[in-house]
């Protein structure tokens, strides 16, 4: 037996050793770098080959002849090194890595890879430092996320739609501080939304614009405290729309700090707070009447208008045209109160007022120096008469102005 089964046996192990032999070089790294190196100098050394053959190795491009072998190999260099500059050498190459602890990639604000990424992730800036967190949907910033300065604070936190403020979010000042919460339309304030001081304190609640207070809205003072409710254009409060209200509709649309000077046919209400002067000319001396606003006297040195300001009596000139009427006038009591209430009233005050006495959170004048003059450049435009006054002729700049309307 052991005759028939020795030989048999030395044959399979024959043949195991020599399968085994094969398995062992086929795993072997050493066998598989050295195939691979072979493979690769054939296949460049095939490759830079360039010497045409004959004439088929040529491709005809007009008169001139070009080696298909020269033609492949330089696009498989260039391929090669563009290749290589990509995941090498180019910065925009960096690929997501995980950020510390976070869970969260880090991509290159310039990177190849964010471009094909959706999900969230944070994004470097140029500057090395961490630019933004959120939402991002294939390379642009899209939905929800933070955007954050070199030293790490919150510029703005919400929602972002290519790369841009869109939809509902909050804007911060350097400080921490909430600056703005509401809508946005392309990096602008844009809808209802509600503005605060670099302290905390509310400003603004309302519309807005391009970034403009505009539309409907509440203007507070640093207090915190209501000052007006009503109409903006381009961040201008609309002083017009006082003019034909009552005593007691300007005192809603202003309920802030307010002298009221009367005398004997004229009620006076200083607005401070929104730096205006309003006048009325008939109702009982406690303003309880019928009486009504005839106008209002605007105490700034330029004029609003279309999102515009004009600062020079040209300038208004330009936009109105020519004036219906320049020259001296008398103070009443509305033009004496707002030139006294003028912080540099710049040679035209201020002036005298005599026999004031506090009644009923009034102040009663008895008289005032009427004979004040002051230079005016009077606009007729439809039913509103736009009054510039000045020191005098030679001034290129006004004051203040007053509107009527109906007159």
């Amino acid at each position: 037996m052991n005759g028939f089964f020795g030989p048999l046996l030395n044959a399979i192990q024959v043949r195991f050793l020599s399968v085994l032999t094969r398995v062992r070089v086929l795993v072997s790294p050493t066998w598989w770098k050295t195939k691979g190196t072979v493979a690769l100098r054939g296949f460049f050394t095939k490759l830079l080959d360039i010497k045409p053959r004959d004439t088929s190795d040529y491709y005809s491009v007009l008169r001139w002849q070009i080696s298909k072998r020269l033609a492949f190999a330089l696009v498989v260099v260039i391929g090669v090194v563009s290749i290589y500059y990509v995941l090498v050498l180019s910065p925009i190459a960096i690929t997501g890595k995980a950020a510390g602890n976070a869970s969260l990639r880090v991509y290159k604000y310039n990177s190849l890879a964010i471009r094909f990424f959706s999900g969230s992730c944070r994004i470097e800036a140029k500057g090395d430092y961490i630019a933004y967190e959120g939402a991002v949907k294939k390379g642009t910033v899209t939905g929800n996320g933070r955007l954050f300065d070199k030293d790490g604070r919150v510029i703005y936190d919400g929602e972002f739609d290519k790369n841009m403020y869109n939809g509902t979010g909050k804007l911060y000042y350097p400080n921490d501080e909430l600056k703005y919460t509401g809508e946005f339309t392309n990096n602008e304030m844009n809808g209802k939304g509600k503005l605060y001081s670099s302290s905390g304190a509310i400003s603004y609640e309302g519309e807005f614009l391009k970034g403009k207070k505009n539309g409907e809205g509440v203007l507070y003072n640093a207090s915190a405290n209501e000052v007006y409710r009503g109409n903006f254009v381009l961040d201008e409060i609309q002083y017009e729309e006082f003019v034909g209200k009552t005593a007691e509709e300007a005192a809603k649309m202003y309920p802030g700090v307010q002298e009221v000077y009367s005398s004997e046919d004229e009620f006076t209400i200083l607005m401070k707070e929104i730096g205006a002067v309003t006048n009325m000319t008939s109702g009982d001396s406690n303003l309880e009447g019928e009486g009504k606003i005839s106008g209002i006297t605007v105490l700034k040195d330029y004029f609003a208008k279309g999102g515009k300001s004009y600062k020079s009596i040209a300038a208004v000139t330009e936009l109105l045209g020519r004036p219906d009427f320049t020259g001296y006038t008398y103070c009443m009591l509305s033009d004496a109160i707002a030139i006294n209430a003028l912080s540099d009233s710049q040679g035209i005050g201020p002036v005298s007022l005599s026999g004031v006495s506090l009644f009923d959170e009034v102040y009663n004048v008895e008289d005032y120096d009427k004979n004040v003059e002051i230079y005016i450049y009077a606009y007729k435009a439809g039913d509103i008469l736009y009054t510039f006054y000045c020191g005098d002729p030679q001034d290129k700049k006004f004051l203040m102005y007053s509107v009527e309307v109906g007159k």
